[in-house]
Order: C-alpha cells, then structure tokens, then sequence
C-alpha cells in the first residue's frame, strides 16, 4: 500500500486559497460595472471599481500584446482627464495588515504613445510617483499598511505630465504583524526577490503558490547556482508567521565558487530613506553527519547577523530596521560569507526590502469625513475637486471648505460654503455633525422645508447665511437666542416662506459703505508702498556696489606671502649642473618642459618656465610662495627654484612612477588595495591644504596628471600654480576667474566663479571615478561621454562589475568597491552643499581600504552594529539597533 500525503496536502491548500480568496479585494479599473471574472492564470476574482469611484472614464486598450492577453486584468483602465486629484474610496477592516498594490498598463490606450508621469496617493500622503520605461511595459507599486479608519483613499494626482489612469487594485489581508509597521508611516515595497533560479526567465511566484499574493521575481547575479529540493516537503509546521511561499523556499542560490561570498545590494534615492530587509533562509539539502553549513550575514561590511546555520526544510528569517549612515547611507550592500569551519558555501532562498515612508499629511477626523461624506452625498455634489479628504494636503482642500491643521492632530473643518450650488431638498441633518464649524453659508440655494433646531446645537457656530431659499415656518428659539446674544450672524432674507420676523445682514449698507471708504486708503497705500519700494531700491544698490567693491578688493588684491629666504634659491649654473645641461626630458607641460636632474645623489625634477606660457610667472610665484611655506607626506616637496634674468625654474622631488594618469593606462595594472592607498594619499593632501594650513588654500587644478607617484607608489599631490587662499574672514567662498581643467572643474565655480574648497571635492571625485574605472574624462566610445555620467547611468541599471577596471579580474572586496564609488558620486554632487568635506572623504576611503586589507588577510570585521533577538526555529530573528 502506498502513501501519497503531498495530495492530500494539496487539497487542503486548495480549500484554505479559496477560502483567503474571498477575503481579497481584486479591482479591474475601467471594467463595466455588472462585470465580474475570475483571472484565468492565478483564479483570483475580480470585480469592477464603478461602485468605488465616481469620476475618470473607462477606456479598453485596443492590443494583441502578450500582456493584455494574458493578463485580463489590464485590458481595461480608468483614466482622470477631468480635475487634479481623483480618488477611490475603498472599505477595510480598521486595524489589519494589508498588503495593497496598484497596477498600471499604458498600452497606448489614446493612441498618443506619449507616456505620462503623476502621482500616485495614500489619502493626503504622496505614495510614489508613477511613470514608465515605454508603452508596453506595465508599472506596479506596492505597500503595507494597517489602516487607522475603516476605510482608506488611493488618490491620482494630475502633475501636468500626462493624464493619470490605473488599470489594477488589490488588497491582501496578511496575518497580524507579519511586517513590522507603525502608526503613521507605510512599508513601501523597494524589491522581493526569489533567489533560488539561476536565470531571469524563471516566471514569477503568486497566488495561489503564495496564499498572501506577494508576487517574487527571480533574482540571479553571475557566479550564482541553484540547489533545490521538492516544495511538497515544507508544510505548515515549516513556516513562520510571513508564510514564506514552499516554491520559494524550496529553491536556494550558492556560489559556484565555494570560497566567494553571495552579494546582493541597493541604492536609495536619498540618504534618509530607512528600510526594512527580510531575508529568508531554508536548508534544501539534507546534509551529511561530516558536511556543515554555517555563515555570517554582513552589511556594507559590518556583521549584521551570525553566525546561523539554516535548519533542513525549517524557514528562518532574518529582519531589521537599515539606516543610512552619514553622506554614504543611500547605499546598501549585503554579502552572505561561510564561517571558517563551515564546509559548505552560504546559501540564500529569498529576500524583501521595504522602504519606511512617513505619513506626514494628518488626515481630516473621522467624524468630520463621515459628515462631509453624507452631505456630498445627500446633495449629489458634483464638484471637481470633491474627491479624497476634504482638508489634506491643503493644496488640495475642497473648493468652499476651510479647516484648521492642530498640530498631531485630526485637520477639522470650520467653515463650509455651498453658496450657489444647485442645493435641493430640506437642510441635512449630517450639517450638525460638524462640530467644530464656525460658519456656514447655504445661500442662493432651492433648499424647502423648515429651519431646523440641530443648527442651533452647533456650539461653534458664528455665522449661518440661509438667504435666498425657499425655507418655510417660524425660526428656532435657540437661534433667535444665540442672534440676539451677539453669539450668531443669522440671515434668512428672500425666503419668503418664512414666518415671523426675517433676519437680515445689511450687506448692502455694508457694501456702500465700504465703497465710499475705498479710494482713499488705496491711494494711501499705494503711495506708502511706492516710497517703501523706492527707498529698498535705493538700499539695494548701495549694498549691491559695496559686495561689487569687496568683490574686486578680494580678486585684485589676493593676499600673498613673501617668498622664503634664498637658501633654496639656485642660479642658473647651478640648475645646468643639475640636469647635466638639461640632458634627460621627463614631461612637457603648460608651464614648461620638466627634466630629471640630481642634487648629489638625490635624484630631482626640474621644471623650467617657457617663454610662450602667457600665466607662467604668475604660476611660478604661486607656487613658490605655497611649497615654501607648506609641508605634508602627501605633497611634492619643492628642493628649490631659479629666478634670473634668463630662467625660470622649480626643482622637486623626484616620483619616479610619474603620474596617476599614465599608472592607470600602463600594462602593469595597479591592484584595488594600491588604488585605494593612492586615493587615501591624495586625500589626505588635500584635506590637509584646506585644513591643516592657516589660511586654508585651495588647489583649484586636482587631476590625476597633477597626483605624482614616488618609487612605493606613495601619491603626492602636485602643481600649485593656480592655487589660492582662502581668507576665512570673507565669507563661504572668495569671487575669481574661473581657472583649472575641463573635465575636472566644479559646474557651480564655472557658472557663478565662486570659489570654495568643494570645488576641489569636486575634482577629486572625478579623479577617483578615474582610478576606479581606468576610463578617461571623456570619451569617444560611449554616448555617456563624460564619465560621472557614465557611472551613474551604469549604476541606475545596478551594474558595479561594468564601472570598475575589468583588468582587476575580480580581485577585491565588493564592499569596499561600492562604497568607494558612493564617496566620488557624493562628490560629484552637482549641488556643491551636497558633497562631503575632505575630512570625510578620507575617513570613508579608509574604511573602504581596511575592507580591502580585511578580505587580502582572509579575514573579514566582526564588529556587530546589532543587539540581536534570538527566536526558535521556524521563526523570525529581529535586529534591533542599537544606540550609536
């Protein structure tokens, strides 16, 4: 007799699917309203959005794509070319955990193929902006989220880019606090990976293989295998409270290299963006009693967990809170790596990583909503902008509400004005639900029927307008109490059912009076603010030609420093004994040629002015007066100069291995730990020219031509010529004409020749994208011709292994590579405040070289920035932060 219990589980699993599918809201946007289907390929049904919204238009893309043939779902939309922000309304359970998912397919439904770009909103709160790569690409956006109300808004905002539409809503119901969420923020989904397929063709996983509806894209980096096992063997004892999918976790990626760790990482569109990792492991093999598996989980690093050992056929995840830390934190690198007496490599079955969004916008109360709600409602309100909440954001507020914003608290409304709106029927009593309004204005209406007495139980109201109506019957007591208590402006004129006396305003006393008192106050102000304005004129340009004047004191009159006694000067014999009649040629350049020459053993270089450099004794003084008076390990020592009547000269130090430039292009490729003790060095120099002299000097020329390398590599700055100091008593910067090479010179100094020490962060950045990637400035191969733009077009596409030198061969440690590349893109930053000081840069180009020494040494830092939970098996481990 044989035993068959994967289809007895199977039917349980198809019981439990149908049962959670009942539980999901599945909305096909755009499809007719008596419509409803099941989708052929997941079985999940799906109903028309006409009972949860009341505007936009139905559109059905006309398309034999793939995607809209089989994917149902996406053959219909609803588009909003009327008004800015459209809104569904859509009941949940206060208190549960959804997972919600909007869809969007453009198709080229108006036949435009113009691809729009809005917003997309939860409530008053920016969820994500929507746009497209092309027309037949489809756009999804994701979160979690505990509703606080009974019901939640997803909003389209119109932002003048195209006419927003959406194609799909779902709402999935998740066990309680699966995620970690909080009152007043949402998990925005970033990315959800399912590693174990070794190719990008795998299909994705959903429902019913995952009971939530979490959809999983096959993740597969290069170096990656697959190991495998029969998702029949994970039952539900196996799981942890996420209910990782069996087809998920029955699949895990490797390296092939049994010694290289696995690596996966992101990007953040800014460095405050905090996230949440899930990371989830299964054992799939059953292992051997002489064979282990152990491993560390590190980020940017640093241990972030371990070591663990993945039980066999058990799911264990491993979650925490990622913060950004200081300007590098929009980076994010995780790297799995065996222990040393584990035998078998790490392995990875699957990971999520959701971004933390904060809820900003408070949202109109409750009450107010529901009241607001039912008056729209029982006056079939029609307005544009009636959609979403009525008072948040309040650049969306609706068209004759006003509201107050407390702070950390509800937004109430105060006043409503429907003046003029076509109002039928008798005064609803949803109008005293208002608590908190102070005026409201019903006039110009066709409203019939008696003034009712609730009006007068509004304790907040100041002024009620019911003019021009058809209202019928006496006035309440309580109102004509409060009018004659001074508490109520009452007005009930032009109704002429009205019996007893009718209230009136005088508006048109009021009026007149204010038209005869008009003229002269206008002329008043109008001359006051003409002498106002006159006299800020006549201040500004004062003030304006006193910066102009300090603006050319400070370039004409740039401070100098006396040259040095003449114990380092040399005459012209001597600088023809020293280079042997000038004999060897070591360079040309714009100041001159360079020779080699010796000062008794010591070997120098000399570099001699030309007769046709227009700036060249400027550059010869600048430079004299700056080596003469400072002296760093990462700048090129001067051993002395010539000046007479018939040459010009400077004699340095020797750097045998010439220039970073001519390094990066040789045949002998410098290895990652060289390169990054070459960026330390140069750092270091200039951290110490804006720093550590009095007044600080900016180079204003750093290229990797001007970076010397002596026989140990040891990199030295070099070229002071168009060096300036910076006083630090006249400001930020100091105003100059623009100086240094293309390529390598600040966009901001270029455009407003403003000068300050960020201009030379921003040369080093370039010079370190060069010793990165082994590319020039510009070039000629490529449409990205400049290379910051290179590296950040590759790096949009998550492409590390393209921008660093291929001759490298995968010799380094990929931490320190990504975060050596995060330091030269902030400081390229075009925005100069953005960019880091050099005093960090150095910090941070450290770190990445102790990461680089760590991995040459086959050891790897084990400092936890985590306190750690422990949990059970079958369980979730959490990282909780500790205090830094």
């Amino acid at each position: 007799m044989k035993f068959y219990p994967s289809i007895n589980g199977q039917i349980d699993e198809m019981l439990r699917n149908d049962e959670i599918n009942t539980r999901f809201i599945s909305i096909d946007c755009g499809l007719p309203e008596t419509s409803a289907y099941s989708e052929q390929e997941t079985g999940i049904n799906f109903v028309s959005d006409a009972t949860f919204i009341d505007t936009g238009e139905t559109k059905f893309i006309q398309s034999n794509d793939l995607l809209t043939l089989n994917y149902q779902p996406y053959r219909y939309l609803r588009t909003f070319p009327q008004g800015i922000r459209n809104c569904y309304n859509i009941n949940v359970t206060f208190g549960t955990e959804y997972l919600i998912r909007a869809g969007f397919y453009y198709g080229n439904y108006d036949a435009k193929d113009k691809l729009p770009e809005f917003q997309l909103h939860l409530g008053p709160n920016l969820w994500d902006t929507v746009n497209f790569t092309f027309s037949w690409a489809d756009t999804t956006k994701e979160m979690i989220y505990v509703p606080v109300k009974n019901y939640i808004q997803l909003c389209l905002v119109n932002t003048s880019k195209g006419v927003p539409f959406i194609s799909t809503i779902e709402l999935r119901p998740l066990p309680a606090k699966s995620y970690v969420t909080q009152t007043g923020s949402f998990l925005g989904l970033f990315s959800r990976y399912n590693t174990g397929p070794v190719n990008f063709t795998a299909d994705d996983i959903r429902y019913p293989n995952d009971i939530h509806d979490r959809i999983w894209k096959a993740d597969y980096l290069g170096g990656w295998a697959e190991l495998s096992t029969s998702p029949n063997l994970f039952t539900d004892s196996n799981q942890n409270s996420l209910e990782t999918p069996p087809l998920v976790m029955s699949t895990a990626a490797t390296p092939k290299n049994a010694s290289e760790p696995l690596d996966f990482y992101w990007f953040s569109n800014d460095n405050s963006t905090e996230y949440y990792i899930y990371i989830h492991f299964a054992e799939v093999l059953q292992l051997q009693p002489n064979q282990s598996r152990k491993f560390n989980i590190t980020r940017n690093g640093k241990v972030f967990y371990g070591p663990m050992a993945p039980a066999y056929l058990n799911t264990t995840t491993i979650y925490g809170r990622v913060r950004p830390t200081g300007f590098l934190g929009q980076f994010f690198s995780f790297s799995i790596l065996k222990t040393e007496k584990s035998t078998l490599p790490p392995i990875l079955n699957a990971y999520e990583v959701y971004s933390v969004n904060q809820l900003l916008e408070q949202e109109t109360s409750q009450a107010d909503f529901d009241a607001i709600t039912n008056i729209k409602l029982a006056y079939q309100i029609k307005k544009i902008n009636w959609h979403g909440d009525p008072c948040s954001p309040q650049v969306y507020s609706w068209d004759g509400l006003k509201c107050i914003y407390p702070t950390n608290a509800s937004a109430r409304i105060i006043s409503l004005n429907l003046s003029s709106s076509g109002l039928t029927g008798e005064i609803d009593p949803s109008l005293s639900n208002l608590a908190m309004i102070q005026t409201l204005d019903l006039s110009n209406n066709k409203l019939t029927g008696p003034v009712p007495d609730f009006l007068s139980q509004v304790q907040n109201l100041t002024v009620l307008n019911l003019e021009q109506n058809q209202l019928t019957g006496p006035v309440p007591a309580g109102l004509i109490e409060r009018w004659n208590d001074g508490l109520l402006s009452l007005s009930l004129c032009e109704n002429p059912n009205i019996s007893g006396n009718v209230y009136c305003n005088d508006n048109k006393k009021k009026k007149k009076k204010k038209k005869h008192g008009f003229l002269i106050p206008v002329v008043v102000s109008v001359v006051g603010v003409s002498v106002l304005l006159l006299s800020a004129i006549a201040i500004w340009w004062w003030g304006f030609r006193r910066k102009s004047k300090q603006r050319d004191n400070v370039s004409e009159a740039q401070p100098t420093i006396q040259l040095e006694s003449t114990k380092r000067q040399l005459t012209c014999s001597e600088i023809l004994q020293i280079t042997n009649n000038f004999e060897r040629v070591l360079g040309r350049g714009g100041f001159g040629t360079v020779y080699h020459g010796y000062v008794g053993d010591t070997q120098v270089a000399v570099k001699m002015l030309s007769p046709s450099s227009v700036q060249g004794f400027q550059q010869f003084h600048s430079e004299v007066n700056l080596l003469t008076r400072v002296h760093h390990r990462n700048l090129t020592s001067l051993v002395g100069y010539c000046e007479d009547e018939t040459k010009i000269g400077l004699v340095y130090e020797y750097m045998a291995n010439g220039n970073l430039q001519e390094c990066l292009s040789d045949r002998n490729i410098l290895s990652w730990e060289d390169r990054l003790r070459i960026a330390v060095d140069a750092a270091q120099g200039l951290e110490y020219l804006h720093y550590g002299c009095k007044p600080p000097i900016i180079h204003r020329d750093v290229k990797s031509t001007n970076i010397l390398l002596n026989e140990n590599f040891q990199a030295k700055l070099s070229d002071f010529g168009l060096s300036r100091i910076f006083p630090t008593d006249t400001g930020t910067h100091i105003s100059t004409v623009v100086a240094g090479t293309p390529g390598y010179l600040d966009p901001d100094y270029y455009a407003s020749n403003r000068l300050n020490e960020k201009s030379d962060v921003y040369s080093f950045g370039i010079v370190l994208l060069e010793i990165i990637t082994s590319r020039p400035v510009f070039s000629k191969t490529h449409e990205k011709a400049y290379i910051s733009e290179w590296v950040g077009f590759m790096l949009a596409n998550g492409d590390i292994y393209s921008i660093l030198d291929p001759r490298l061969g995968g010799n380094f440690n990929t931490n320190s590579v990504w975060k050596a590349v995060e330091i030269a893109m902030a400081c390229v930053c075009k925005d100069s405040i953005e960019r880091p000081i050099m005093s960090q840069v150095v910090v941070e180009l450290k770190e990445c070289l102790a990461m680089e020494l760590a991995r040459t040494k086959q050891s790897h830092q084990t400092e936890s920035i985590n306190s750690i939970g422990i949990m059970p098996n079958n369980s979730i481990a959490m990282l909780h932060p500790s205090v830094r």
